[in-house]
């Protein structure tokens, strides 16, 4: 069997997902899959390609130059992105055998998915990360609703035209249904932690803390990760406002994106010295940073969940640490860590409620031990790679075995 994996963006470029795609290639070429990957280069910020995967035998790739474009310059980023899909079909001519295509979500998916059917005339698994443009509207990117109707109207042909989709929560296949495809045709796949590396750091061996000689008497509550659209910054000043009391408390915030300079503003005009900003440590930091925190705060603006999911919560729970959500109420993601008592889901509506959370598990060493404990195991279960790649390489020979029968 071989698989095509169109993607937009590429291994050059920093992303929360590029561990995950490195690691499903990774298991498709052990479980004997050819992979022949087109991508695109934008920053240079990276390798082309990760040393573990450059020279594996059945995989293969193409690389194609794009340009940087701010997210701000809306069209401009969207044509460019169509031209680059046009050109990645030159690539797709020359890989021979293909048996399935797997587009990874961007605004533009819908262009790719049929080109594929037309010229490759192989079944078409849409891999949806990030639903479009229900995230953008959400958080504000679009907010024109004639344009934004024009995005859902091609998002449902999108998945007209798909054989099969994949989702990352059980909140977007129920999204995804709403829009009126089958129940049947949707596979709930969680990013995944790596369970073969990502683990707990001893403080006393944690790379993180001697980098910046961190205090072993501080509680830390950490974001680590982007700071884009979907990261509601003003929600950790409001928390972070209300607990200026507390001087061993100590908001951690470390990543890079395009909230970070206007969260750094405003944190200097309130003048909150309790959130301490840190540069975008590298992919093999991973467990150290994460070990390092007290507990995590993820911070998600309003109608963000569903349409998106955190892929931090699974690195945390592999970390052995424990979550304070600030999300949606009316939806799984929430109930899940309430239900399973592995971290504290509270209103994004209620700075206050976010912050009683933090200081519940801030007082309560036990508590916090316990739940970062279940969500261990839970994300073993759930969210280890271990499960969920192997979760894929089933879907693709089922989508192979489904077409041959044809």
């Amino acid at each position: 069997m071989k698989v095509l994996i169109q993607w937009a963006g590429g291994f050059d470029t920093p992303g929360p997902s590029n561990h995950l795609l490195k690691a499903l290639i990774e298991d498709m070429l052990s479980a004997g899959i050819s992979v022949h990957l087109v991508q695109g280069s934008i920053r240079k910020k990276n390798a082309e390609i990760p040393s573990d995967l450059k020279n594996l035998d059945k995989f293969t790739y193409d690389t194609l130059q794009r340009k940087d474009i701010a997210k701000s310059s809306f069209i401009r980023r969207y044509l460019e992105e169509v031209v680059y899909l046009i050109r990645s079909v030159r690539h797709w001519k020359k890989t021979k055998d293909v048996d399935v295509v797997f587009v990874r979500s961007c605004p533009t998916s819908l262009y790719a998915i049929l080109m594929a059917k037309i010229l490759l005339r192989k079944p078409v698994l849409y891999g949806i990360q990030d639903m479009y443009p229900g995230s953008a509207v959400n958080s504000g990117v679009i907010g024109n609703k004639i344009i934004a109707n024009i995005f859902y109207f091609l998002q449902k042909v999108a998945y007209k035209k798909s054989d099969a989709i994949s989702v990352i929560s059980e909140d977007m296949k129920t999204k995804v249904i709403d829009q009126g495809v089958s129940k049947d045709k949707i596979y709930p796949i969680v990013n995944w932690f790596d369970d073969r590396t990502v683990h707990e750091v001893p403080w006393e061996e944690n790379r993180f803390v001697k980098k910046y000689n961190l205090s072993r008497d501080k509680f830390y509550v950490q974001y680590a990760g982007t700071m884009g659209y979907v990261f509601d910054y003003k929600m950790i000043l409001n928390v972070a406002e209300l607990m200026k009391g507390y001087k061993d408390i100590q908001f951690q915030m470390i990543g890079q994106g395009s909230q970070k300079d206007a969260f750094m503003k405003e944190k200097e005009k309130r003048g909150l010295d309790n959130i301490i900003f840190y540069p975008l440590e590298p992919q093999e930091m991973v467990s150290d940073v994460y070990s390092t925190c007290s507990i995590c705060l993820i911070p998600l603006k309003k109608g963000i969940i569903g349409n998106s999911v955190p892929s931090k919560a699974g690195l945390l729970m592999a970390c052995n640490r424990a979550i304070v959500n600030s999300v949606d109420k009316d939806f799984d993601y929430y109930r899940m860590f309430n239900e399973n008592e592995m971290g504290i889901s509270a209103s994004n509506d209620s700075p206050k409620e976010v912050a009683d959370g933090i200081l519940d598990l801030y007082h309560n060493k036990e508590k916090r031990e316990r739940m970062a404990k279940n969500g261990q195991e839970f994300g073993k279960q759930y969210y280890s790679r271990s499960v969920n790649t192997q979760k894929f390489i089933k879907l693709f020979k089922k989508m192979v075995s489904v077409e041959g029968k044809k």
